[in-house]
């Protein structure tokens, strides 16, 4: 058995000449042979090729181990733990995942009758159940009370908002408007809840594939003060930034040379003002030394999509419903900063998201209009509200 192996570390070239259990079996009789003056014995059953047989198992267990090993050496194939453990040797770790984070609005339907506290930890849920959200304190709220360690509904006000979290990190939690609408805590004084917007701030850890873009990126800005180590801070940040540099451009827009901003947004519209300074932070020991930047949010350019569909008479379309508005909320709310929303992307997803289930679907709407939405420099497109328009033949 001959195994080939060359590696070179720096550009990971390897070439490997491996064999099969036969081929490995038929070269050791041809050794054997050429090696002895007389005949051999190699019929199956005989103790030299059962000898070799043996030999050519354990041959194949090393060939296995071997790849194993250069498997994971090099990161682009490496996965799971092994991801991990390669990128710790640099000081680099996977960014976590992050629970949804939004505002509850909880209802009294007699007002007028008694007052309410939303305790800290009072749990809403959706409507089937699978998602729960648990309220915060937030000092700053006006329904605040330190001494309740709650939030007040004074008699005679309708409604008050709380902030709440997802109880599961990850995208678990990126839920539409409305769909938190079960009390999962009972509490005096609030008959019902909802959530007004939707939610799409929560993500999943990041995936081996975006540390591998991540660990490029870092490769790439060892140099320093480059857009690729600029990329690299802010990607550093959190994996689900996105982001757009303008170089030697102002806020405004006006030519200012020596000068760069970054327009960031995580997917929510709305990104946290912890997040732009930690953003910022993170940028400012990459930079050169006499470069000005900014960080900013990204303007939002909100859509409005209306798709319309007809199906038979005694359809169930919630599931429909569903899966027309997680498919294209899922695309608008992923796009990057800077990037066009293509009608005609919006248009498809819908039409693979409802495949044979109905009988036909009509003209896909985006702000009204049937044409391509953003695209403009530091703005970015996200959902403002996916209707299905359901009619029936």
């Amino acid at each position: 058995m001959r195994i080939r192996i060359r590696l070179c570390i720096w550009n990971y070239e390897m070439n490997l000449s491996l064999q099969n259990f036969s081929t490995i079996v038929s070269n050791s009789c041809s050794v054997a042979q050429s090696s002895c003056s007389s005949l051999v014995n190699f019929a199956a059953g005989s103790v030299v090729r059962a000898l070799f047989e043996a030999n050519a198992t354990v041959a194949l267990w090393l060939q296995y181990l071997i790849l194993q090993v250069l498997s994971v050496t090099r990161l682009s194939t490496s996965y799971g733990t092994d991801v991990d453990s390669w990128i710790a040797q640099f000081g680099m770790t996977r960014l976590s995942a992050a629970a949804a984070t939004t505002t509850e609005t909880f209802i009294s339907l007699s007002p007028n009758s008694s007052s309410a506290i939303v305790p800290v930890g009072a749990i809403v849920k959706s409507s089937d159940g699978s998602v729960l959200f648990s309220v915060v304190k937030d000092s700053t709220n006006s329904n605040w009370s330190e001494s309740s360690v709650g939030y007040i509904r004074q008699q005679g006000v309708a409604s008050i908002t709380c902030p709440v979290v997802c109880t599961v990190a990850g995208t678990t939690g990126n839920v539409m408007s409305g769909v938190l609408n079960i009390l999962g805590t009972q509490i005096s004084g609030i008959d019902t809840c909802t959530n007004v917007a939707s939610i799409s701030n929560g993500y999943d850890e990041e995936s081996d594939d975006a540390v591998k873009a991540r660990v490029n990126l870092w490769f790439s800005s060892l140099s320093s003060a480059t857009l690729s180590s600029i990329e690299y801070a802010i990607s550093s940040v959190s994996s689900s930034i996105v982001y757009q540099v303008i170089e030697n451009r102002d806020v405004d827009n006006s030519y200012r040379p020596g000068f760069f901003y970054v327009a960031i947004d995580d997917g929510s519209g709305d990104i946290s003002s912890d997040m732009l300074s930690a953003v910022q932070a993170s940028i400012e020991e990459n930079r050169a030394c006499g470069v000005e930047f900014s960080v900013i949010r990204a303007s939002v350019v909100y859509v409005a999509i209306v798709v319309p569909i007809v199906v038979k008479t005694g359809t169930d379309t919630s599931s429909i419903q569903t899966s027309i508005t997680n498919s294209i909320s899922d695309y608008v709310n992923g796009l990057a900063v800077g990037s066009v929303c293509s009608y005609t992307k919006i248009s498809s997803l819908a039409l693979e998201a409802v495949e044979a289930e109905v009988d036909s679907m009509g003209v896909v709407t985006v702000n009204q209009s049937s044409g391509d939405v953003g695209g403009e420099v530091g703005s970015v497109v996200r959902v403002q509200t996916i209707s299905v328009s359901v009619s029936y033949d």
